[in-house]
């Protein structure tokens, strides 16, 4: 009976050594994988935040610097800077931005509400100007789009403080109010016969001249905004 009650007793200390000792190797295994799995936070030392795209690359998603003057990177740390993200510098009191070639994507609200920025250098590459990203920007007066532009979002330079504005040829389209309350914009000219233009998209609140191909999109826009226009 003793030997029983021995060979029982051996048994359970070994099942429970073989069930701690499974558990504390599961418990590893997690902690190792949530740690691959976290990325750290990037920034660089003038106070400009990054985070990991899926593809790889970076996008620009924040800013805490004392810096005035912006100059995004092309790359950090052997990654390409591929995007300002969502809200990067919403409400920042930065007064100028440059931006690297080859950069894609200026996201929605990026400088929406930067009250001082007043240059802004667009390189070449940049596709799409996310809704809002230059919302409320009054201090802005000028800026040069890149050929390479495609998409000019909802709102994205509503209330500015544009004069004149080129729309580069291969732009596809431009949304809703994406110059409205523009009060100090002039002129507006688009060079592309098929970009498709929003009936709002100029109702800029001013005297805007729009000068288009005839029979475009932009003409048929500022008709409806009740603005003068040149067909040519």
């Amino acid at each position: 009976m003793k030997k029983i009650t021995a060979i029982i007793l051996i048994a359970t200390l070994l099942f429970t050594v073989i069930v701690f000792s499974a558990c504390n190797c599961s418990s590893s295994d997690s902690t190792v994988s949530i740690q691959s799995t976290t990325a750290p936070a990037l920034r660089d030392e003038y106070g400009v935040g990054f985070k990991l795209n899926g593809d790889g690359t970076l996008a620009v998603s924040s800013y805490d610097g004392e810096d005035k003057d912006v100059s995004i990177p092309i790359d950090f740390e052997n990654k390409v800077v591929k995007n300002i993200a969502q809200s990067a510098f919403k409400g920042s009191d930065i007064e100028s931005v440059t931006m690297p070639d080859g950069m894609k994507e200026i996201g929605g609200y990026a400088f929406a509400l930067c009250k001082k920025l007043n240059i802004v250098n667009i390189d070449e590459g940049v596709t799409t100007i996310g809704d809002n990203a230059f919302f409320a920007t009054f201090a802005l007066t000028e800026v040069e789009l890149p050929e390479t532009l495609k998409t000019i979002g909802i709102n994205a330079f509503n209330a500015s403080g544009i004069e004149e504005i080129i729309i580069p040829k291969k732009v596809k389209s431009i949304d809703s109010f994406a110059f409205a309350d523009c009060n100090s914009l002039t002129k507006i000219t688009v060079l592309g016969k098929d970009t498709k233009v929003a009936d709002n998209a100029f109702k800029t609140g001013a005297k805007t001249k729009v000068i288009a191909p005839k029979g475009s999109s932009a003409i048929k826009a500022a008709k409806k905004c009740k603005l003068s226009y040149v067909e040519k």
